[in-house]
């Protein structure tokens, strides 16, 4: 079984919760962008769009994450591609970003931005290269049996909506993949994508229903469960999430994104040990988890009480990624912790410093 190549802002929601040793990013994630710099004015506000592709073979790869933060480690968003490899955040403020791309059997792309003078739009392309020394290659991208099925008229008019992506023009995209369903409804691709629009559109009751449409026209397309699950997720409905997921995961038992995903939601239910073992679940899998995997599991940890297991986890990915989004606020975490003489076990104390953003 192929795995999930869109997979829905999965990976979004990274927060901090124990009272002493806190910092806080929304762990509500209902929005797929940077607050621009005063509400309302749309003349401060950007639109970041761009496309991602791989070195070889057409289209995107499978299972892509696309995180925008800015240089100062605050959370501007995180989204996958959807199935034309095609992302978008709206609402930036103008000021500095750090783009950061990553994909099963990929090198992480990064790519400091200034939003300052552009415009209110900038459109963006994104290469991919493989791993170095990768002992497999990328996961293929969810497929669909409907996507055969579905009439020359169909098809054309989902192409021309992926074009209209491509502009960043969600109207037209939602106009054409809307023509797509309507000359063939159980287009499960088109569904899922038009369902992808209407909730960046915040049309939640229209995208559920695209997406259950998908379900009961193809129930083996794995995009649709990880969309749907997240759609829950943004609502905060965090067991039907847990149950959309869970039908996902068995349809496709080694995919460590939906593994991810059920972490998530565990967390939010205040269910913390499965938490962790999805999250651990996920590392062994594959080592193309994210490294923020040891910040979830620090947050876990934490609220478990486990501060040895926490600060390990810190240290793992100040280690892993130094100059991190995340690496300062872990670095005052930790010594607080430290001072704090919560610690069992002596940690070494040639521990990585987080070096400054340039």
């Amino acid at each position: 079984m192929a795995r999930p190549n869109n997979f829905s802002r999965a990976l979004v929601g990274l927060a901090f919760g124990l009272s002493g040793y806190l910092f806080v990013a929304n762990p509500a994630f209902t929005q797929r962008r940077a607050p621009a710099e005063s509400a309302g004015s749309s003349a401060s506000a950007v639109t970041l769009g761009g496309w991602v592709r791989a070195d070889y073979g057409p289209g995107a790869p499978g299972g892509v994450t696309v995180h925008l933060g800015t240089n100062e480690g605050l959370i501007g968003g995180e989204q996958p591609v959807n199935t034309s490899g095609y992302f978008e955040f709206v609402g930036l403020a103008k000021t500095y970003y750090r783009l950061t791309v990553t994909a099963p059997g990929f090198q992480s792309y990064e790519r400091d931005l200034d939003l300052r003078s552009v415009g209110d739009k900038l459109v963006v392309n994104v290469q991919l290269s493989p791993a170095l020394k990768s002992k497999a290659p990328p996961p293929p991208a969810s497929s669909s049996f409907t996507d055969n099925k579905a009439p020359k008229n169909a098809r054309k008019e989902y192409e021309q909506g992926e074009r209209a992506l491509r502009d960043g023009t969600l109207f037209e995209a939602q106009s054409h993949f809307e023509k797509s369903v309507k000359e063939y409804p159980c287009y499960a691709r088109a569904q899922t994508d038009l369902a992808l629009v209407l909730s960046e559109k915040h049309q939640f009751a229209a995208s559920e229903a695209a997406l259950k449409k998908a379900l009961e026209c193809d129930p083996d397309y794995l995009d649709t469960y990880a969309e749907l699950g997240q759609l829950y997720y943004n609502e905060k409905k965090y067991q039907d999430s847990e149950a959309i997921i869970q039908e996902g995961l068995r349809r496709s038992p080694a995919s460590w994104q939906f593994y991810y995903q059920l972490g998530r939601d565990h967390y939010h239910l205040g269910q913390y040990g499965k938490a962790e073992q999805e999250y651990l679940k996920a590392e062994s899998l594959s080592s193309a988890v994210p490294v923020e995997v040891h910040v979830k599991l620090a947050d876990v940890y934490l609220k478990q009480g486990a501060y040895d297991k926490a600060y390990a986890e810190m240290q793992a990915y100040v280690s892993a990624e130094p100059k991190g989004r995340f690496a300062p606020k872990l670095e005052t975490v930790m010594r607080q912790m430290e001072s704090d003489h919560v610690l069992q076990v002596a940690h070494p104390a040639n521990r990585p410093s987080a070096a400054p953003e340039p």
